[in-house]
């Protein structure tokens, strides 16, 4: 069977195309847009297809002889190109590929909102607004062409490759760790367990859902830190600051406050303030720069003098409704020893780039 891992490139794709070609049991596509992009993965001896997911003329070529077709890529731009381009890509997959083919479409856990504590509304950013709407479409175009279609919601990706694993590591070998008073869920998914979800999908052990897929059972803060430790061998050393609800005014203030802050920072309201400043007298204009420079020296003097506190995603609320039925805990999926050992040095590199799909659906 061909997988076809659409957004190749990125820091979770690539990671899953290594994990996936160690196994050997699936004929690997990756798709990457361009040749610079894919360059890793060829180092790696991984072939691959390239052109644009999104662009109705590639997509037959890049995808109509794949049996599963993960979708993993992120575009970028605003959240109305965002979109756009998601869309198109979500459209091209089920009208370009075959007819029994299984679409894995990747979200994201931002659908659920602002994950900090103390809010009585949990907003949607733009990204989350974009990633829910991509979510509709591929609903609408998995009930037009009756294919099998899987939306798995990730939270923070962990593995070798991932910058939020890395993160944690240079703060683990720092003995800077700083945890709050309470283990709150860490929301988090390791690659491994992504690898598991897919196999079990193909395998047919789950029906067609939108499902979180995180850790199972989700682990807490504290336990991925204590498995990173493991695997950089390293003692944890962290400290613990206790951290208490927000009151109920300052839950209501701190919305309220942010959008004045974005109002005020915004340019055509700085642009309005400077014609204002242009007319008044060199007096005023002294004073207000004066105070401007005070404050600012204030703000990055108390910055200075802060006392430590834990990372505000150690403390963001848990999410998921509908958890994906994990058949395996993912701890047992972890690697022991050496975990790191993703990059592969048992091909030979730069392979020569994979043929182009010749039919069209099936």
């Amino acid at each position: 069977m061909k997988i076809a891992i659409i957004g190749a490139n990125g820091q979770v794709g690539a990671e899953l195309c290594l994990m996936l070609a160690a196994k050997g049991s699936l004929e690997l596509v990756p798709i990457c847009r361009n040749r610079s992009g894919s360059a890793f993965l060829r180092w790696q001896g991984i072939a691959c297809r390239h052109g644009r997911a999104a662009d109705p003329k590639d997509a037959p070529r890049l995808l109509a002889d794949c049996d599963i077709i993960v979708n993993s890529s992120l575009a970028s731009g605003s959240p109305a190109q965002i979109r756009r381009i998601e869309d198109q890509i979500a459209q091209n997959i089920f009208a370009c590929s075959k007819r029994s083919a299984i679409i894995i479409h990747f979200s994201t856990q931002s659908v659920y909102g602002d994950p900090r504590p103390g809010h009585w509304i949990r907003w949607r950013n733009p990204y989350g607004r974009a990633k829910l709407a991509t979510e509709r479409r591929v609903r609408t175009a998995q009930r037009r062409y009756g294919k099998a279609a899987y939306i798995l919601r990730l939270g923070h990706v962990c593995g070798p490759m991932q910058q939020i694993t890395h993160d944690i590591r240079t703060d683990i070998r720092a003995k800077r760790v700083i945890f709050p008073g309470q283990n709150h869920s860490s929301n988090t998914v390791y690659t491994f367990a992504i690898v598991a979800a897919i196999t079990q999908i193909i395998r047919g052990g789950v029906k067609p859902d939108t499902y979180d897929l995180m850790n199972s059972p989700p682990w807490g803060w504290r336990e991925v830190y204590e498995y990173e430790a493991q695997a950089v061998d390293t003692p944890l050393s962290a400290a613990v600051v206790a951290s208490g609800p927000r009151s109920a005014p300052v839950a209501v203030l701190a919305p309220m406050l942010r959008v004045a802050a974005a109002l005020i920072s915004a340019e055509p309201v700085r642009n309005a303030v400077a014609k204002i400043f242009a007319y008044v007298p060199d007096r005023t204009n002294t004073r207000a720069l004066a105070w401007w420079y005070k404050r600012r020296a204030r703000s990055e003097i108390s910055a200075l003098n802060a006392a430590p506190a834990p990372p505000q995603h150690l403390a963001w609320l848990p999410n998921g409704v509908h958890f994906f039925p994990a058949d395996q805990p993912t701890m047992e999926l972890m690697p022991s020893g050496t975990p790191d050992a993703t990059v592969r040095k048992d091909l030979k590199s730069w392979p020569p780039d994979l043929p182009d799909a010749a039919a069209g659906p099936t």
